[in-house]
């Protein structure tokens, strides 16, 4: 495998869930890795270099050696699979079981939650945001069902050993917390002592440039 060729290709704000969450994975697995920035533009969605070599044109893409993929579960599944334990960390549960409950986790975040991310664009939780209209009902209904979420799986245990869920819903939690929603203290608790595992404070933490990116962006959601 060509563990030195890995490139990751980013909002170039460092603004979105999805990117953060292959960020996280290359991180926990200790790989090398480059990011490249892809500043996109209004209507535009990914660059043209980008759209020629990867067969869905998303950001964030992920390049390894001659092989490119997009969507950002693929791209999980893809490191787990080309490094996997014991020589790099474990992103996925290894019991069938909690291995399905984490990916039906992930992708519940990315089909569901459409309303949330519309009105709450992950951009504001890293530049400080304006003052915010009220949420609509339906992202409302998305806020409580994503608490509701968390206070579940917790009861179940479903959130016991660490995988790479954990990091998805924290970016989720961050999301509304840092929007001015009081979190209980279930998914505080969640949150916090995810925030400060190393591979998340690093995107959390990560430069950006000092004016934040225009708030609507065709072809991409955060």
């Amino acid at each position: 495998m060509y563990s030195r060729q890995l490139t990751l290709f980013v909002d170039g704000y460092f603004t979105s869930a999805w990117d953060a969450i292959c960020f996280t994975a290359l991180t926990e697995k200790q790989l090398e890795f480059t990011s490249a920035r892809a500043l996109l533009r209004d209507g535009q969605g990914p660059p043209a270099a980008l759209r020629e070599q990867t067969a869905i044109a998303r950001i964030p893409a992920l390049r390894h050696g001659e092989f490119w993929l997009t969507e950002s579960l693929a791209i999980v599944e893809y490191l787990e699979d080309s490094f996997p334990p014991p020589d790099h960390a474990r992103l996925l549960p290894e019991a069938p079981q909690a291995r399905a409950r984490a990916r039906q986790i992930m992708a519940w975040l990315r089909f569901e939650q459409r309303a949330i991310r519309a009105e709450r664009p992950w951009q504001l939780s890293v530049y400080p945001p304006e003052p915010l209209p009220p949420l609509s009902p339906g992202a409302e209904r998305d806020t409580t069902d994503l608490l509701e979420l968390v206070t579940r799986l917790t009861a179940a245990g479903d959130l016991g050993e660490w995988n790479i869920a954990h990091a998805d819903l924290t970016f989720a939690l961050w999301r509304v917390s840092r929007c001015g929603h009081p979190l209980p203290p279930v998914a505080q608790d969640l949150m916090e002592r995810n925030v400060e595992r190393p591979s998340i404070r690093a995107y959390i933490e990560h430069a950006r440039p000092p004016n934040p990116p225009p708030r609507v962006r065709l072809g991409w959601t955060s």
